[in-house]
């Protein structure tokens, strides 16, 4: 059995059996994987201790493309992002966040960009304190260029006064299923500007957070794949959404 060292982003677990749960693993050379993780740890074997949500990881990952689950010979922790749990807000948006990667990075087969941007995204996550109320919904917006879905630039130029379509990505008076509103479209604009560098200068309330995270992942289900419900959602609404304004 021969093994690959990589960096890994944790997406979630599964429980197996007594002895195993299944993590899927977000991995810089092999894309999406699942591994069989023991469930008993100790001394000698702590290897699941590691395993938390969005952690990132150096495995030694089994180099087997035929099978469906791997095994690990060795785990080093790269940045286990302590810190996001010690906060009720980072915490809320750790459970969201590695929930909608395990539904939205599901290719298994390696996207170098995507594996740096996600890592390089949830490091500035721990260490900002400013913006934070805004981190989920900037994360998704950068995302989705990431991807090669997002909307095109230019936006602002395009007829006011019109509900935006979601799905054809323009102004019009008879949308294709998904709309914003008109009075929502005259705010999409801006928000496509946000950055991580200036998410902390959008004065959204609670409300409007909730608004543009449906928009959001309505666009993510029409523009890449359907998928469930997330069970973290009410999560995210409860307690993830408590900061103020500016938070």
């Amino acid at each position: 059995m021969t093994f690959l060292p990589t960096p890994a982003i944790v997406l979630s677990r599964i429980r197996y059996n007594d002895r195993y749960s299944i993590y899927h693993l977000y991995t810089l050379e092999r894309g999406r994987v699942g591994v069989l993780v023991p469930e008993k740890t100790n001394r000698r074997n702590p290897i699941r201790v590691h395993f938390q949500p969005l952690a990132e990881l150096e495995v030694m990952l089994e180099d087997n493309k035929r099978k469906d689950l791997l095994h690990i010979k060795d785990v080093r922790p790269i940045d286990l992002h302590h810190q996001v749990h010690l906060d009720p807000v980072k915490s809320a948006q750790a459970m969201f966040l590695s929930e909608l990667l395990y539904r939205v990075c599901t290719i298994p087969e390696p996207d170098t960009e995507l594996y740096h941007y996600l890592s390089a995204s949830l490091q500035l996550w721990g260490q900002i304190e400013r913006g934070v109320a805004n981190f989920h919904l900037c994360f998704l917006l950068q995302l989705l260029r990431v991807l090669g879905i997002a909307p095109q630039e230019g936006l602002e130029d395009e007829r006011r006064g019109l509900p935006f379509c979601l799905l054809d990505l323009v102004y019009t008076s008879s949308p294709r299923g998904a709309s914003l509103s008109i009075e929502e479209a005259q705010h999409l604009p801006a928000f496509l500007r946000m950055t991580y560098a200036n998410m902390h200068c959008y004065r959204y309330n609670r409300i409007d957070r909730g608004v543009i995270l449906d928009h959001l992942l309505e666009y993510y289900r029409l523009h890449l794949h359907a998928f469930p419900p997330l069970r973290s959602l009410p999560i995210l609404r409860q307690l993830g959404q408590v900061g103020t304004s500016d938070s």
